[in-house]
């Protein structure tokens, strides 16, 4: 399953599309392969479940365009995979009838066919920079500590230690119970064969499959990321790492989850319900300096409450984990940052504009559908950070000091 627009549904995922000048069409509207342009590949995010390169945010025209006026033009260019249970519902006992992590398999499959083609389209195969946003950057880091087939990657706001992930025995255990909602009673064969829909309206969630091939670990911790631990063993002897890489966050990525919780009227006491948690984890001391840094207390209001322990969220799910990825130092060439525009469209986050929330950092760089809605002063700030993500892209130009 994969999203092809603002609410409809497909199975036909293997697909992508490409943006380029027009100055590489010719008049008899052939393309003029010999231009060698860099190639900036995107992949999506959406938690592994819902998403996809074609919503009207991702339009990445104004990037490119940006790009040609600068005289710097690149070709950019944006996959779907599949997604929920389509994408990574697996089971040892299902042996090569469904592979485990398919939406990781299927992005590398894009990736093969942009290498044997995107020449075509006048693109340098050796130019391929690939950029992903939450699950799109946890994917492209996990091929990062492969061989990958990119030189160079861009991550914002997600590597494997983010979100859970399940072991074989988690995924086993899952597998069966979703083939009895299906009635699979040869499990395997039936669920390939059974109606893409039924599958469909499982509506179950993605989680990356462990102890495998990109994900070679048992439980991503941070501790391990740091230790370079979530790569193969013994990778460097086999693998060649791209020649750099960027990471980074948002300041306010947990906003996806207040915005999923304030809607949520089911649920209330947030306050008193997150107090425990900091003292129970972290001692009594401890906790109660955690609680006072981000102005929690028990009396708190909900909409409050919550704003602020998302706020904590952004900074131990996201910022702490991207900043664990780059402490590893698998790449020699890491760049850290941390975007911190605020995102000023109204929304369920009060003091809209404060705060830059997790989406706002890649929808922004493209462009999409709304650049002509931003307030006027962000047109400098969008400019030179645009620039420096084609300097990058472009050349390996780096975008600030290295992280050491």
């Amino acid at each position: 399953m994969c999203y092809v627009g603002a609410s409809s549904t497909s199975d036909d995922c293997l697909n992508f599309s490409i943006h380029l000048s027009r100055t590489l069409i010719d008049d008899n509207a052939e393309i003029r392969a010999t231009a060698k342009l860099p190639v900036l590949m995107f992949i999506h995010g959406g938690a592994y479940f819902l998403g996809s390169a074609n919503r009207p945010y991702y339009n990445p025209e104004n990037l490119v365009r940006h790009a040609i006026q600068r005289s710097t033009p690149i070709i950019s260019v944006a996959i779907n995979y599949r997604l929920g249970a389509l994408g990574f519902l697996h089971s040892n006992h299902a042996g090569n009838l469904v592979l485990e992590n398919n939406s990781i398999h299927d992005q590398v499959l894009a990736l093969e066919w942009l290498r044997m083609r995107i020449g075509g389209f006048g693109g340098d195969v050796d130019n391929i920079t690939a950029i992903g946003q939450s699950a799109g950057a946890e994917s492209i880091s996990v091929q990062t500590m492969h061989t990958p087939l990119f030189k160079r990657a861009i991550m914002f706001s997600r590597t494997p230690v983010t979100m859970p992930a399940m072991t074989p025995n988690e995924h086993d255990a899952n597998f069966l119970e979703q083939a009895k909602k299906l009635d699979a009673e040869l499990v395997a064969n039936d669920m390939i064969n059974v109606d893409v829909s039924k599958i469909r309206d499982l509506a179950w969630v993605g989680l990356p499959y462990t102890n495998s091939t990109y994900f070679p670990f048992e439980r991503p911790s941070m501790q391990l990321a740091r230790q370079g631990k979530l790569a193969p063993r013994n990778w460097r002897e086999w693998a060649k790492p791209v020649e750099a890489q960027i990471i980074g966050s948002t300041t306010y990525d947990g906003g996806i989850s207040y915005n999923m919780m304030s809607k949520d009227t089911s649920r209330s006491g947030h306050a008193e319900a997150f107090t425990n948690i900091p003292q129970d984890v972290l001692g009594a001391r401890n906790g109660t300096a955690l609680l006072d840094l981000y102005g929690i207390n028990s009396t708190a209001n909900d909409t409050d409450a919550l704003q602020r322990i998302c706020l904590f969220e952004s900074d131990i799910g996201f910022f702490a984990a991207a900043l664990s990825l780059a402490q590893a130092d698998l790449v020699s060439a890491t760049y850290f940052h941390v975007f911190d525009l605020g995102n000023p469209f109204a929304g369920p986050i009060r003091n809209h504009g404060a705060f830059a929330t997790h989406t706002f950092d890649i929808a922004t760089l493209l462009g999409g559908d709304h650049e002509d809605k931003l307030p006027a002063h962000y047109a400098l700030v969008l400019s030179q950070w645009r620039d420096r993500i084609l300097d990058f892209v472009v050349d390996r130009t780096p975008p600030c000091a290295r992280y050491t």
